[in-house]
């Protein structure tokens, strides 16, 4: 398999030129409707020898449908570029339920949040009882309101506004440092 044919370019096509082929042919794949296993596998093997001189590798996921199964390898491999190269090749009037997922879980991991959490709840819009839409749309929010602090901390608030454990903590650290500057 010559990899430059696979991306109908010519020998010693530039990085740019290659990552555009391979973007415009596996976006074609991923709105086309069929099985394009064998294609974009191909497309995969002939990037990464060009791209990484084969030290990348592909594995799809059969479970998934072609296009989802080629972004969820991509973003295992932490391609996450691609992965959103290829969702962004998807005409918006056919993004569905899967779709924004995958693009809220690209852009949690860049840690756009606001627009994490709009991709995940249009997931769990078209889809509501889907456990994985609703459990990263559940993290994000969470983690979002501050819930996650709620760990350390109690509920019993006095009246300067210090709650609970935390209060007490720095009142001891605070003896702390007083005892031993009175020692010194």
């Amino acid at each position: 398999m010559n990899p430059y044919e696979v991306l109908g370019l010519a020998e010693g096509a530039s990085p740019e030129e290659i990552t555009r082929a391979y973007k415009e042919k596996m976006a074609y794949f991923a709105t086309a409707d069929g099985d394009f296993t064998h294609q974009t596998a191909e497309l995969d093997s002939a990037y990464d020898a060009l791209m990484y001189n084969g030290q990348a590798s592909y594995s799809a996921e059969s479970t998934h449908s072609i296009k989802y199964g080629d972004i969820r390898a991509k973003m295992r491999q932490e391609r996450y570029e691609d992965a959103e190269t290829i969702l962004d090749g998807i005409p918006s009037e056919r993004r569905d339920a899967e779709w924004y997922y995958l693009k809220g879980k690209i852009l949690h991991s860049r840690g756009w949040m606001e627009e994490a959490i709009d991709c995940y709840a249009k997931a769990v819009q078209y889809e509501p009882n889907n456990p994985e839409y609703a459990q990263a749309y559940e993290s994000v929010k969470r983690n979002q309101s501050g819930e996650f602090r709620n760990d350390w901390r109690q509920s019993n608030d006095d009246s300067s506004g210090c709650t609970g454990s935390v209060c007490k903590l720095c009142t001891a650290l605070a003896c702390c440092d007083c005892l031993c500057s009175f020692f010194r």
